[in-house]
């Protein structure tokens, strides 16, 4: 059964868990084996120049991308500093900060975030819709909204995106809110919101993110959210609808491995 917004928030079901840590272990690229012992055996790398490391922090144990000894990957990490880099991720380490190994140094980037998850189990009762809901609004449609907010607003609320399923709000003929899942990484379908500045802090925001968690619940997908630490109208907002604290992510930005490593590779 829903939560109600008069009692104690409801626990996620161990199933939702587990299909979000098996969903996370896809996204990561390993085993699911190494995800559900706090481990994760593999690293992304785009480009020559950049090596990435991405982890994931859960109930404070840090699951974090290391190089499998399956992979032609190398980030010049001995078995000590593997460990430590391993404890390192279960702090949370502040956007800009530098860690420093032997042979590497770290940058913690600064899309440090908070992941959280809802399902049937701790979705509110629906709220009283502020407008018009309208659901996968044409391209005219959208533009009213485009041009009421910033480039990067628009951005990081998904209005770029090809989005798979939309719900948007209108009010007086305008559309002032808009709620936009991306395609589903496993059975995680993550979800963004965007919301005119003149109409902030009226419920719109949360009618229309509403609406479509109801929708990708029912497609048998969980909804997810990635919300800056520094942003608590956003945190406000997904706890309103259901949203739970599930994990933090970061991600460490490999700049400089010492020159002796390098040369053994």
């Amino acid at each position: 059964m829903p939560n109600s917004l008069t009692g104690p928030r409801a626990s996620l079901a161990d199933r939702s868990v587990a299909e979000a840590l098996r969903s996370c272990a896809m996204s990561l690229g390993c085993p699911v084996g190494y995800l559900e012992r706090q481990r994760v055996s593999t690293v992304e790398r785009h480009g020559d120049e950049q090596r990435v490391v991405r982890t994931l922090v859960r109930n404070g144990v840090g699951l974090v991308s290391v190089p499998s000894g399956e992979e032609d990957v190398d980030l010049g990490l001995e078995p000590a500093e593997v460990e430590e880099l391993l404890s390192l991720t279960r702090l949370e380490a502040s956007p800009g900060s530098v860690i420093a190994l032997r042979t590497a140094r770290l940058t913690v980037s600064d899309d440090s975030a908070a992941v959280e998850l809802l399902d049937e189990s701790t979705l509110s009762p629906a709220p009283k819709v502020a407008g018009m809901l309208v659901y996968d609004p044409s391209r005219f449609v959208l533009d009213m909204l485009r041009d009421d907010v910033s480039p990067d607003d628009w951005n990081e609320g998904g209005g770029h995106l090809d989005s798979p399923h939309r719900v948007g709000a209108l009010q007086g003929g305008v559309l002032v809110a808009l709620a936009t899942v991306e395609a589903p990484e496993g059975r995680l379908a993550r979800v963004r919101v965007l919301v005119s500045p003149r109409h902030r802090r009226m419920g719109y925001g949360q009618a229309v993110v509403h609406a479509l968690v109801r929708h990708v619940l029912s497609q048998g997908l969980l909804p997810v959210v990635r919300l800056a630490v520094g942003d608590p109208a956003a945190r406000a907002l997904a706890s309103t609808v259901g949203f739970v604290h599930f994990a933090h992510s970061l991600t460490l930005h490999v700049h400089h491995v010492d020159a002796v490593a390098s040369a053994e590779r």
